[in-house]
């Protein structure tokens, strides 16, 4: 049973992470990348802060 509340707990992080990341982080200047890496490293909720309030990209 423990397994399993780990295993849908990382699923529900990396889930969170690669929204957060394929919607804000290329919007942005630090880019998907950075974005996803932030957010699996801190947390979504601290990494969808990070990215929302970066350098926007200037568009040319």
């Amino acid at each position: 049973m423990n397994e399993a509340i780990i295993v849908i707990a990382f699923v529900l992080w990396y889930t969170f992470s690669l929204v957060i990341s394929e919607t804000t982080g290329v919007k942005r200047k630090m880019g998907r990348e950075w974005a996803f890496f932030f957010c699996m490293i801190f947390s979504p909720l601290i990494g969808f802060p990070v990215v929302y309030f970066g350098k926007k990209k200037i568009k040319v």
